[in-house]
């Protein structure tokens, strides 16, 4: 049985934003709130049936400037705005407390989010943890990470960057590391052309930010998957926060270390290309919760189109019902 709609709201959580939630499961039944990645993904059918036959009370943001979600420039989407916005919900809907569950960018959200308010989550299921660190953002974007695995992929990608009209631009923002010079060539370059005036630049930058993404959530996908609306604010969201360094990131970890008080489940595929298993195990090393459990699935990968990870993330969420 498919989890039951309940209703659909817009939540006013200021600066001209409104978020759109949607609720599913039943009125009385255990809080949850499912955080989507991205950043600038929306929710999806699919989420909802991470649920079925499960006795919860589910709440669906989509975040700001993702799915039916309206209002606010690009320069208000950053990652503590996100973050609040998760409690602003919380407080409209007058939830004492609710577990969380999410993937990728949704659970970078989670985990921070579980930490700024720990009296807030019950408990949480997270899958592909995004660390929004240096070396995370390296490895995406820089040439000494995932693109020594996919190379043609990343070959593909970079021409995007190659407009000679941009090189002066480009050229200013290079900094003295070679991987690093790398990554912030790429998200210049990328600047450029996402804001193109040029229409057929724009477009082709944002599909070819999408496809190297995919190409690492799900390797065996052969063509782009997307709205034209969720593939336009993927490309510019997810820009937007690599590059600004994920808006201090880092130091929101280190400032919640230690307080994060619910039962935690982290899962991570063996073949995440997006989220590597090795920057998980760095970030771990250093991390103080006493009620966190980590799951390797054998082959995973990103993207729960693969179904060893589908299967892992739903057997976890059925523990919440």
């Amino acid at each position: 049985m498919s989890l039951a709609f309940i209703r659909h709201a817009m939540v006013d959580v200021g600066q001209s934003v409104t978020l759109s939630v949607s609720q599913y499961g039943r009125v009385g039944a255990k809080p949850v709130v499912y955080l989507h990645g991205g950043p600038g993904a929306g929710c999806h059918a699919g989420d909802v049936a991470l649920f079925t036959h499960l006795d919860l009370h589910v709440f669906f943001i989509d975040q700001r400037g993702s799915g039916r979600s309206i209002g606010g420039d690009l320069a208000s989407n950053t990652l503590p705005a996100l973050i609040g916005d998760i409690d602003l919900v919380r407080q409209y809907f007058a939830i004492e407390k609710w577990a969380i569950v999410g993937g990728s960018y949704g659970a970078t959200l989670g985990w921070l989010y579980s930490g700024l308010y720990p009296t807030r989550v019950s408990e949480q299921v997270y899958w592909g943890l995004f660390l929004a660190n240096t070396a995370a953002r390296d490895w995406l974007y820089g040439s000494n990470g995932a693109a020594l695995f996919f190379t043609e992929a990343f070959e593909a990608f970079k021409p995007a960057i190659d407009a000679p009209a941009l090189g002066a631009q480009i050229q200013s923002t290079l900094i003295e590391s070679d991987q690093r010079e790398t990554t912030q060539l790429l998200l210049s370059g990328y600047y450029g052309l996402l804001h193109s005036a040029d229409p057929q630049q724009r477009q082709h930058a944002i599909l070819a930010w999408n496809q190297w993404e995919q190409t690492l959530a799900s390797p065996s996908m052969i063509r782009v998957m997307g709205t034209a609306p969720e593939l336009i604010s993927i490309a510019h969201i997810e820009h937007h926060h690599a590059i600004h360094d994920y808006f201090s990131a880092p130091e929101l970890f280190e400032q919640i270390a230690g307080r994060i008080s619910a039962k935690t489940h982290l899962i991570q595929g063996e073949l995440d290309w997006v989220c590597p298993a090795h920057l998980l195990t760095d970030f771990l090393q250093d991390v103080q919760h006493h009620h966190l459990t980590v799951e390797h699935v054998k082959s995973g990968y990103h993207s729960l189109s693969d179904a060893k990870m589908l299967r892992a993330v739903m057997q976890n969420i059925a523990r919440l019902g």
